[in-house]
């Protein structure tokens, strides 16, 4: 099944190799971890990511959110999101902000764009006061009792 998924993966990315507009928009688009000037194929990128590795989560989790499989992209970011990677906590905000892949809830949405603003990332604080400002008292009073927890 890996397999599979990595064949689906790296066939994806032989058909639309990033030019520098796509570099552009996804600052992460598979560079290393460890070497930011080495390349490193999707096929291992994978393979990190399943070891854990919450960069590796990520760039994972856009691929397949530009395969427009939601479920896995989720999945994904979920992963990476939950061990502090800001980009993936913004990812999931806006899916649930959205409805992008799940329902739209506001109060989860709100839970993972806080945490993204409260690394200091400007665009993650836009993101959240937009949030505040669609949400109503009682989505942010929930919200905020559930933050609290």
């Amino acid at each position: 099944m890996t397999s599979v998924i990595i064949a689906s993966l790296v066939a994806m990315s032989s058909i639309a190799q990033p030019g520098a507009s796509d570099q552009a928009q996804h600052p992460y688009w598979l560079q290393s971890t460890t070497q930011k000037d080495s390349s490193v194929g999707i096929a291992q990128r994978f393979k990190r990511a399943q070891k854990g590795d919450a960069a590796s989560q990520l760039i994972v989790g856009v691929r397949y959110l530009e395969l427009r499989n939601f479920d896995q992209a989720l999945y994904w970011f979920k992963k990476s999101a939950t061990q502090g990677n800001v980009e993936a906590q913004m990812h999931l905000g806006d899916a649930y902000a959205r409805g992008k892949g799940v329902p739209v809830d506001f109060v989860k949405a709100h839970k993972w764009l806080l945490l993204a603003a409260s690394s200091g990332r400007y665009e993650a604080k836009f993101r959240y006061e937009y949030l505040l400002s669609r949400m109503t008292p009682e989505q942010i009073s929930k919200a905020r009792r559930n933050a609290r927890k």
